[in-house]
């Protein structure tokens, strides 16, 4: 899942990205756009990010989401895109090169901190690598201006991924739980932007879910089998399986085969989207 801001370490003590600042982790961000990209498109459109607008993409990763923001608000808006990853900044400043309204800028979200205000803050899959996505949600809204929108699009993994239950699929799932709940991922994020946004101090959010789903040709197997790739260092680690148990390179093709055979069909990840208007007010007033 796309989150290229500041998550938690296996330890939970640090601010390293759990799935690492590699161009192996670039790509596979890339990769995974094919399947999120759609959903986060009609979202972004759904909650009238239009042209014109400058538009503030948090923890931009690989660029999938400062691509669609720029493509809304056209030529004549503005998109910058923000991330700690000096790295991704640069793959993703090389492959938006022919959207010149699209800036880059190297930033930790935990410290974000920019004169001036935006027409709409967004981010994809950030929120819930962070130790505290309510501070970072305050520190965001500083930055809208007075009836500006933030739009964030957060992922709930913990949804039963496919209609019947199958020995491989029950495997994968216990891998991605057993490393996200050892590293603190917010595997919930998508259903808890409700609450985060109130502890916030924002205005309650307007809510949306959407998720890729299909069996058959169309079995949207790629998305959990793309967390797994990230995730096989990981594992290896903690001792939860080895590379070769994992398989990766035919890991894909066996999962549409078990779920094929069951007559089953697939639920990718999940995606709540949540967009509020910020009314000028401080978001941090009477908040600990």
């Amino acid at each position: 899942m796309h989150s290229p801001a500041h998550p938690t370490s296996l330890s939970g003590h640090n601010s390293r990205y759990l799935l690492g600042e590699s161009e192996g982790e670039h790509q596979r961000l890339r990769d995974q756009a094919v399947v999120l990209d759609p959903l986060t498109r009609r979202f972004l459109a759904d909650s009238e990010i239009c042209p014109g607008m400058r538009v503030l993409d948090l923890g931009t990763g690989a660029g999938s989401v400062a691509a669609i923001a720029a493509d809304l608000v056209g030529e004549e808006g503005r998109v910058l895109a923000v991330d700690r990853d000096a790295n991704a900044l640069e793959a993703a400043q090389r492959a938006l090169s022919k959207r010149p309204q699209v800036e880059f800028a190297e930033m930790d979200l935990r410290d974000l901190d920019l004169d001036e205000e935006f027409d709409a803050v967004i981010g994809r899959a950030v929120l819930m690598h962070l130790p505290d996505p309510v501070a970072v949600l305050r520190r965001a809204a500083d930055h809208v201006r007075p009836g500006g929108l933030l739009c964030m699009h957060e992922l709930d993994v913990t949804h039963q991924w496919t209609s019947v239950s199958t020995p491989l699929w029950a495997e994968v799932r216990s891998w991605i739980f057993e490393v996200f709940g050892t590293s603190g991922v917010h595997m919930r994020m998508g259903p808890d932007l409700f609450a985060a946004f109130r502890r916030a101090g924002l205005p309650d959010p307007h809510l949306t879910v959407d998720a890729p789903v299909g069996g058959g040709d169309e079995l949207p197997t790629f998305g959990w089998a793309n967390v797994v790739e990230a995730l096989v260092p990981i594992i290896g680690k903690l001792g939860i399986a080895t590379a070769d148990e994992i398989d990766i390179a035919t890991l894909t093709e066996r999962l549409c085969a078990e779920i094929d055979a069951a007559d089953g069909i697939v639920l990718g990840p999940i995606l709540y989207g949540a967009t509020c208007t910020i009314d000028g007010g401080d978001p941090s007033a009477g908040q600990p």
